[in-house]
């Protein structure tokens, strides 16, 4: 009987230590709500097992949203702000292409487009899409440049929206590594192993040498936005945007205090150089002063305002 009882006490004490072992782990593991926001809508695959979210998928009008490296669903502080904007037939979609969350270092812009080709398509065939806008955020910005140069809708594009347009390069070149791993890129890439992975310590990601160079060669794919082009070099890269009859307006949407950007650039200067290169009527600046990379600080109102009033203008 005492034996019984001794073995009743340990066993209620081991319930008693992982019940409070429990509770514990509970409250200090506590998950914080969604921080950019929750979003309904409808979930779909466009090609393949590429899929893409629809929020409001009733309307003609669709807004694209594209953000940069490593991003995914929901990708800016300021997603679901876009989303309250668009109403009276606008819908905002949300792609996970290839090149999302970690994917991006094996591909290219060229494969970004025509995954895109695929979605706009789909759109128009089964979600009654008929006008496009494009919010290209980050690398979401040379994503979207380079489907105004090279994507099969083109035309049918009415706006497009580019948030933080910075270079990689030039945020890269600050590194003492520079030169030493894009020799080695570049090196792979003339030994035709362009789609070899790059040394771990040379990226923060995985990544290819060709991946590599595009992003931090002068020149490359992805070398869209670089402050040290002349003004010559900076048309040729942006000028097709002025041959493009149907887009109604482009929005170039630069932060003051973007951490990307090196301090020594002049970023208001350089946002109206952006805009002179594009040799576009509908091409319009706006500097936001104080506003970091994501606008999670800064003038995101200021952003979304404006965002807003496009929207709208591009409808009528």
């Amino acid at each position: 009987s005492t034996i019984f009882t001794v073995l009743q006490l340990e066993l209620f004490i081991l319930v008693l230590s992982s019940f409070i072992s429990m509770n514990k782990a509970m409250s200090l593991e506590y998950v914080p709500k969604s921080p950019y926001g929750s979003f309904q809508g409808t979930l779909f695959q466009f090609h393949g097992n590429l899929v893409a979210f629809e929020s409001n998928p009733s309307g003609p009008f669709k807004c694209l949203l594209l953000g940069g490296l490593s991003d995914g669903l929901i990708p800016t502080p300021y997603s679901k702000e876009v989303e309250k904007k668009c109403i009276e037939g606008w819908s905002l979609v949300q792609p996970i292409l290839s090149s999302s969350y970690l994917g991006f270092g094996n591909g290219d812009l060229d494969r970004d487009v025509e995954e895109l080709n695929f979605l706009v398509r789909y759109l128009q065939q089964h979600h009654s899409g008929t006008h496009f806008a494009i919010i290209g955020h980050s690398t979401g910005c040379q994503i979207s440049m380079h489907y105004l140069k090279n994507g099969a809708f083109k035309n049918s594009i009415s706006l497009v929206v580019l948030q933080a347009p910075v270079s990689d390069r030039e945020d890269s070149m600050r590194s003492d590594d520079y030169e030493r791993n894009l020799k080695t890129a570049q090196s792979l890439c003339q030994q035709e192993k362009g789609n070899e992975m790059m040394p771990r310590s040379c990226f923060w990601a995985p990544i290819t040498a060709k991946r590599f160079v595009d992003l931090q060669s002068i020149g490359g794919m992805d070398d869209y936005f670089s402050s040290d082009y002349t003004d010559v070099e900076l048309k040729a890269r942006l000028c097709h945007v002025g041959k493009l009859p149907t887009l109604k307006a482009i929005l170039v949407a630069y932060s003051g205090a973007d951490e990307y950007v090196p301090p020594d650039i002049d970023t208001k200067r350089f946002t109206q150089r952006l805009v002179d290169a594009m040799d576009s009527q509908v091409a319009m600046p706006l500097f936001l002063p104080t506003a970091n990379h994501n606008l999670s600080k800064g003038e995101m109102k200021m952003f979304i305002d404006k965002v807003a009033e496009l929207l709208q203008k591009v409808k009528e």
